[in-house]
C-alpha cells in the first residue's frame, strides 16, 4: 500500500518537519533550527536550504526578534501565529501557509518556515540570497549611442532595470509560475494605458494553457507565444537590452520575461521591427537611408545566391562577352556555380557554428584555418570562382545585420528555395517564388497582428517609422495601433 504524506499541516511539529525532509528527499541542505520562546516555551522551528537563504537575514529579523516573545495566551491558534508574523517577523515579505506544497515552493525558493509546535500552520517569510552576475554590457545588442547595460538571468533584476527606465504606476508586472514538475516565474510587463488590449488577452491565454514540467530556457515560452502555426520567421522579437523592452512597451507591445532568461521577447513582432536598429533613436545620422538599406540587405542575403546562379546559367548574354566569358562561360573550375555557392555556404555555416563550440581560446586558430580553407587556396586551386566567394561572402555579411531578434535564421533558410530556383528555373522563377513568400508572409500573424503591418493591410499612417525614421517628437507622441483579424 502506498503511503501518501498530508496535504495539509498537522498539530505535531515533529510530524510536520519529518514530512518536510520526505518531500525534499533528506538533501543535507536543508536546516532546522529549533528554538523555545515566550514564558510558556513555545516550541518553534525555522526550516531553510542552507545555500539559498542570507544567513544574516534570518539572525536578525527572523531569530532575534523572536526570541524577544514574552507572553501570549495560547487560546486562538489563529491570532497567535498572525501575532507572530505581524509583531515579530521583520523581513520584506512574510504569509501564512498551512499546505505542504505552499510551503516547500517557498523553501525551494529561498525562502524560511517557521513552525510552531501545536499550530497546524506556519510563516513563509522572504531571507532569499541568490548567486547573480553584475549587470554588464550586452555583448549580442549593442548601441553606440545609446544604454550599454544588459538584462541579466535575475528576473527581479530585469524587473529592476526596466522600472528604472519606465518610472510609472501604469508600468504593470503580471508574475505566473509555469511547470509541473518544477515552478519557473515567468512575467508578463506591459503599460496598461498603452498596451494593445487583444494582444495582452491572447499572451496571457496563451501562456496559462502552457503545460510542461519544467521551464529551463525562455524558448519554450516563445513558442507559446508563436501559437499553433509554424514558421521559419520569428514572431516573437528577442533582445537583452532593457531600454529596448521600454521602447517596445511604450508602443503598445508586451514583454515577456523569464527567470533565468537574460533575454525579453517581444509581441507582437512585425516584419519592419527588424529593419530598425536601436542606435538609430540615439544617432543624428542615417534616419533616411538605414531603413531602406537594411531592407535592400535582407533581399540581398535572400536573393544574391540565387540571382547569381540564375544570370551565369541562363542570362549571362547580358553583360559584355569579355567579361561573360571570363565569369561565366568560359570558366575552367571543377565545381558548377550552383554546387560551388552551396558548398561555400554551408562552409560559412559550419565556420559559424564552431565558434559558438570551440574554447574562446582557439576561435582564432578556427579562424585562421577557415580563412585559409575557403579563400586563395581554394581559388588557386581553381576548386571554385573567385566571382562566387564574393557573392556568398556579401550574403554572409548582410545577414549579420539580422542576427538580432531572430531574423538571420529564417534567411538563412529562404536562401536554398531561391538558390534552387535560380538554378532550374531562372529569375522568373525567383520572381514567382518571391510573390509567393510575400503571400506566406502576409498569413502569418504575432498574438493576432498581421506580420507585414502596417504594409499588408496597408496602413499609411503608421509609415512615420517604417521606410525611415520619422522626426521623434512625432514618433513619441504619436499612438500605436495594431490591426486584428480572426485568420490567426
Amino acid at each position: 500500500m502506498i503511503h501518501h504524506p498530508p496535504a495539509n499541516f498537522t498539530i505535531s511539529l515533529l510530524k510536520n518537519i519529518e514530512t518536510i525532509k520526505e518531500q525534499l528527499n533528506h538533501t543535507t541542505e536543508l536546516v532546522v533550527r529549533t528554538i523555545r520562546i515566550g514564558e510558556t516555551k513555545y516550541n518553534l522551528a525555522l526550516v531553510y536550504l542552507d545555500d539559498l537563504v542570507n544567513t544574516d537575514v534570518i539572525r536578525d529579523f527572523l531569530i532575534t526578534p523572536l526570541f524577544l516573545f514574552r507572553k501570549m495566551e495560547k487560546s486562538d491558534t489563529g491570532s497567535f501565529i498572525d501575532h507572530l508574523a505581524s509583531e515579530h517577523i521583520r523581513v520584506s515579505s512574510a504569509e501564512m501557509v498551512s499546505s505542504f506544497e505552499d510551503a516547500l515552493n517557498g523553501i525551494v525558493r529561498g525562502q524560511t518556515l517557521i513552525l510552531v509546535d501545536g499550530f497546524d500552520s506556519g510563516i513563509i517569510a522572504e531571507t532569499a540570497q541568490w548567486e547573480k552576475r553584475s549587470v554588464e554590457q550586452s555583448s549580442r545588442q549593442r548601441s553606440p549611442g545609446g544604454p550599454m547595460i544588459g538584462l541579466s538571468e535575475l528576473l527581479k533584476v530585469n524587473l529592476n532595470l526596466i522600472r528604472n527606465i519606465i518610472q510609472s504606476p501604469s508600468l504593470c508586472v503580471e508574475t505566473k509560475q509555469i511547470g509541473r514538475y518544477t515552478k519557473t516565474e515567468v512575467s508578463i510587463v506591459y503599460l496598461k494605458d498603452k498596451v494593445d488590449r487583444i494582444a495582452l488577452e491572447k499572451v496571457r491565454t496563451r501562456i496559462d494553457i502552457l503545460d510542461v514540467e519544467y521551464v529551463l530556457e525562455g524558448r519554450v515560452v516563445d513558442e507559446a507565444l508563436e501559437g499553433r502555426k509554424k514558421t521559419i520567421f520569428p514572431l516573437v522579437f528577442i533582445t537583452e537590452m532593457p531600454d529596448i523592452v521600454a521602447a517596445s512597451l511604450y508602443e503598445g507591445r508586451i514583454a515577456v520575461l523569464v527567470n533565468g532568461t537574460p533575454t525579453a521577447s517581444i509581441v507582437p513582432s512585425l516584419f519592419v521591427q527588424y529593419m530598425a536598429q536601436p542606435n538609430e533613436y540615439y544617432l543624428k545620422a542615417g534616419k533616411l537611408s538605414n531603413r531602406l538599406i537594411l531592407f535592400f540587405c535582407y533581399f540581398l542575403t535572400v536573393c544574391l545566391p540565387g540571382i547569381y546562379v540564375a544570370v551565369a546559367n541562363f542570362h549571362s548574354n547580358w553583360f559584355p562577352s569579355k567579361f561573360a566569358k571570363d565569369y561565366f562561360t568560359a570558366s575552367d573550375t571543377i565545381l558548377s556555380y550552383f554546387w560551388e555557392v552551396s558548398l561555400f555556404m554551408i562552409i560559412l555555416y559550419v565556420l559559424m557554428l564552431t565558434s559558438f563550440r570551440i574554447q574562446t581560446d582557439i576561435i582564432i586558430v578556427a579562424s585562421l584555418v577557415g580563412t585559409m580553407m575557403i579563400s586563395s587556396t581554394a581559388v588557386d586551386a581553381e576548386l571554385v570562382h573567385p566571382l562566387s566567394l564574393i557573392i556568398v561572402g556579401m550574403t554572409f555579411l548582410a545577414s549579420l545585420l539580422f542576427s538580432t531578434g531572430g531574423m538571420a535564421s529564417a534567411a538563412l533558410t529562404l536562401r536554398y528555395p531561391f538558390l534552387l530556383l535560380g538554378n532550374f528555373i531562372g529569375l522568373s522563377g525567383m520572381g514567382v517564388g518571391f510573390i509567393l513568400l510575400i503571400l506566406y508572409m502576409a498569413s502569418l500573424r504575432s498574438v493576432g497582428v498581421p506580420y507585414l503591418a502596417p504594409l499588408i493591410p496597408f496602413r499609411p499612417q503608421e509609415f512615420k517609422d517604417v521606410f525611415y525614421r520619422g522626426d521623434l517628437k512625432r514618433l513619441i507622441n504619436s499612438p500605436h495601433k495594431y490591426p486584428h483579424d480572426d485568420k490567426e
